[in-house]
């Protein structure tokens, strides 16, 4: 039987798989990430398991983040070594960007939305230049990050789906899942502001479980800054429950 501990170290594996970094090093247990500096997942230390035996640990990240003009920054969980945030926090990392993993059954999600979608609805394998440039667009993020959103999703090699909704040819939502080992990641959901409040998130939600169930997805998850409440909120309500906790620990200079 799997216990909560389990569920917790698979997560802690698939979620980088379904998020992968430009350039990675091994650091020990650890994995050092660098794609460009873009987002906080991709340009982190997944500090996951022992401290490194290499009692020059931190100089070596602060080396490879350093090299590569880029904020040391440190990935921190429920699995990371017990005194590592106090570490940090004492060498000058601020603490940023609260996040819950929450997790729930397809068939509870599912339960709790429609399963009819009322917006025409596009199923991509991959991200067109198209898809990325509109999820920038929606999200209002800079499209120097065009080629870091580029890698990331074309690198993913376990089954995957970007979804588009829309009405009358105009993009309302967008959203994507990954699938592997029965459990599908939902990332990138993201409603235009001209059509919240319509219920549209619900229907990106319900179509991504569906995607995620025709992939062999029993459970589905999610990462969210707790500070999102509508976000985390929406989540509970679809029978999410928060099953971990990380943040992240970044140099200030």
């Amino acid at each position: 039987m799997q216990t909560t501990t389990d569920t917790l170290r698979l997560l802690e594996q698939l979620a980088p798989n379904a998020w992968p970094a430009h350039t990675t090093e091994k650091l020990g247990d650890w994995t050092m990430r660098y794609t460009f500096g873009y987002t906080k997942r991709a340009n982190s230390v997944h500090a996951v398991g022992s401290l490194p035996f290499d009692l020059n640990w931190l100089q070596k990240v602060e080396n490879f983040y350093e090299s590569r003009n880029t904020a040391s920054c440190f990935h921190i969980s429920q699995l990371s070594p017990a005194q590592l945030d106090e570490t940090l926090g004492s060498k000058g990392y601020k603490k940023s960007d609260e996040c819950f993993t929450m997790m729930a059954a397809c068939e509870d999600t599912l339960q709790n939305v429609k399963l009819d979608i009322q917006y025409d609805a596009d199923y991509l394998r991959e991200a067109t230049p198209a898809w990325i440039d509109e999820f920038l667009t929606l999200e209002d993020f800079s499209k120097d990050r065009f080629d870091a959103y580029t890698h990331i999703f074309s690198s993913i090699h376990a089954p995957k789906t970007f979804l588009r909704l829309s009405s009358n040819k105009e993009t309302v939502g967008l959203g994507s899942v990954v699938v592997e080992q029965g459990y599908g990641c939902i990332s990138n959901v993201i409603v235009d502001a001209k059509h919240r409040r319509k219920g549209i998130a619900k229907e990106l939600m319900s179509a991504l479980v569906q995607c995620a169930q025709r992939e062999g997805a029993d459970y589905v998850y999610l990462q969210v800054v707790k500070e999102n409440k509508p976000a985390v909120d929406l989540y509970e309500k679809l029978g999410f429950k928060a099953m971990s906790s990380h943040h992240y620990r970044i140099l200030k200079k």
